[in-house]
């Protein structure tokens, strides 16, 4: 299976009311898991990520960096992802990272959702909102993969 395939397919077994979509740049070989949240605002007055003052719905998008690390410095592009996870060339990503990722994100995605609406109700008193990544949680999760038996890779995608 190459990593599309598997990303498609993980993308759509998870229970999330917000959006996934999945950017490939074949120049750089990396790909993109752009997640969006979107929430009423209560009529509250809140400053989007742009800065602007939204009083209706408001969106928060960011988003994970999954790359070649023979074609990319994965340092570079940090700052403008959530979380940025190297994958080996044409061999691809390993299965258990993969396997790891997506077991992560359930929770993460799942908890961030939660604290977007605490964040949206009126009745709370959440100042501000963002999706922080813990990478030692993610970490456990590949961990776990592995020590399940889960080895090989997914191939960089063909086409």
């Amino acid at each position: 299976m190459d990593m599309m395939t598997y990303f498609d397919q993980q993308i759509e077994a998870l229970d999330f009311p917000g959006d996934i979509n999945v950017n490939w740049d074949q120049e750089i070989r990396s790909f993109e898991l752009e997640i969006t949240m979107t929430g009423i605002t209560n009529k509250m007055e809140i400053e989007d990520q742009e800065g602007d003052i939204k009083d209706d719905e408001v969106s928060y998008d960011d988003a994970i960096l999954i790359y070649d690390e023979t074609k990319v410095n994965g340092a570079d592009y940090a700052e403008n992802y959530v979380a940025t996870i190297p994958f080996n060339g044409r061999q691809g990503l390993s299965k258990s990272v993969a396997d790891g990722l997506f077991t992560y994100l359930k929770d993460w995605l799942a908890d961030g959702m939660s604290d977007f609406m605490d964040f949206l109700d009126p009745k709370m008193t959440v100042d501000t909102f963002i999706l922080e990544w813990q990478q030692d949680i993610f970490e456990q999760a590949v961990q776990d993969a592995v020590d399940a038996g889960v080895t090989g890779y997914l191939s960089y995608p063909k086409y």
